[in-house]
């Protein structure tokens, strides 16, 4: 478990970043929508699976910007296995996210700039414009949005 606490505690502080973010308030393209429900049932699997922790160590805490998951962190040596390796999945699952995010990028950026050079950046607008346009894609660009919108 010691190498899987150093992964942890590597990706906690990005998954409490994201998870403090209310993405379903602001997910105003499907792309953004896709996210949030995405996000909302890693939320759902790490309540369920350490509800048990958060009532013994976490119980004072008041939810929201990530304060419960600091406290797991804090208590991490403390968790029991199941929501240890929920929140191990969870920042295994975000680190998937930002990865097939980077290759979209990395193949989109010509045809970002050839299509979508007008969107104003933020809240998915871009990835949607995308998804608009995935007829005019390039064969690269095409597949990294594929991939992008089946794994997340």
């Amino acid at each position: 478990m010691a190498m899987n606490s150093i992964v942890l505690k590597s990706g906690l502080f990005a998954l409490a970043v994201v998870l403090a973010t209310p993405v379903a308030a602001i997910a105003e393209t499907e792309a953004a929508k896709m996210f949030a429900d995405r996000m909302d049932e890693v939320i759902e699997d790490i309540e369920a699976s350490c509800k048990a922790d958060k009532d013994k160590f976490c119980s004072s805490v008041k939810p929201g910007e990530g304060r419960l998951l600091h406290c797991a962190l804090a208590h991490e040596d403390k968790l029991s296995q199941t929501c240890f390796n929920s929140l191990f999945d969870a920042v295994a699952e975000l680190k998937g996210v930002v990865s097939n995010l980077q290759l979209a990028v990395e193949d989109c950026r010509n045809d970002a700039d050839k299509l979508c050079g007008d969107v104003e950046i933020g809240e998915g607008r871009l990835a949607q414009c995308l998804i608009d346009n995935k007829s005019e894609l390039s064969d690269g660009c095409s597949e990294a949005v594929e991939a992008f919108k089946t794994n997340n």
